[in-house]
């Protein structure tokens, strides 16, 4: 009896020792990440009033190609993921699913990656519309972090960027439809051809020229970023076609009656 007491007791002391290793194994798996809560924006802001915390939003999508930038380099830098995981509520908002893409049309987000900033009162005070390396994000979360961060500090709306990274603007206007109108649309223009017009070292020149194709044309215009090693590149394109043979003609068009050169891709 006794030795069938001792069996129990030695298995039951292995077994503590099994579930606190698994406990220390698991607490340790994403040691070094920001702590980004799989949950929505009203919950953010509800935990961030109890906790006295900010609420921090980033809007992406998983073929922005700046949203992958940031992923894998400023949410990976240490005093980023400390910051954000002891004072704010952090949660991302991916436009191609439903919610994400609710929030989206909520806070009038046309431009990826976007960051807002709420304070405990769920108010925006900050709004972001760059990609962003480790250093430009750690001065703006130390300046919200402040007393100071009381006011609201609202940037305007859909903003031109102005950093030296870039800014991927959704390539279509789609503020109206429903999200299973979207998800339709997305799958009906899987293979879609553009004529490119320009590539550009500023964004400043390629919304110029969108600008000038925009007064010419009715076919939709978009400004897409590209990197070439750490430069980024700011391509024009025009148009949207559904076969090679349309979006060719109409290069052609564009070179003799406007003397504008382009490639179809």
């Amino acid at each position: 009896m006794n030795s069938n007491l001792e069996t129990v007791k030695r298995a039951v002391v292995l077994l503590l020792l099994l579930f606190t290793s698994l406990t220390v194994v698991i607490a340790s798996v994403g040691d070094g990440d920001v702590n980004f809560l799989n949950s929505n924006i009203e919950d953010a802001k509800h935990s961030a009033s109890t906790e006295g915390k900010l609420v921090f939003v980033n809007f992406y999508a998983r073929w922005c190609t700046p949203c992958n930038w940031m992923n894998e380099t400023t949410f990976k830098d240490k005093t980023v993921v400390e910051l954000l995981n002891n004072n704010f509520i952090a949660v991302k908002m991916n436009i191609d699913e439903e919610e994400g893409f609710e929030m989206k049309k909520q806070y009038e987000i046309r431009y990826l990656p976007s960051i807002l900033i709420l304070n405990s009162k769920g108010q925006v005070v900050d709004r972001i519309e760059e990609t962003l390396a480790s250093a430009d994000l750690v001065q703006l979360l130390n300046r919200q972090n402040s007393v100071g961060n009381k006011r609201i500090i609202v940037n305007g709306l859909n903003a031109s960027p102005t950093g030296k990274q870039c800014t991927y603007e959704a390539e279509d206007d789609n503020s109206s439809m429903t999200y299973a109108e979207y998800i339709n649309f997305k799958d009906s223009n899987k293979t879609v051809f553009r004529v490119q017009t320009g590539v550009y070292e500023t964004y400043a020149g390629a919304t110029k020229m969108a600008a000038h194709l925009r007064e010419l044309f009715l076919e939709g215009v978009v400004v897409i970023n590209d990197y070439k090693g750490d430069k980024v590149l700011f391509r024009v394109k025009l148009g949207q076609f559904a076969t090679l043979e349309e979006a060719e003609s109409f290069r052609e068009i564009l070179a003799e009656e406007f003397d504008i050169k382009g490639i179809v891709n």
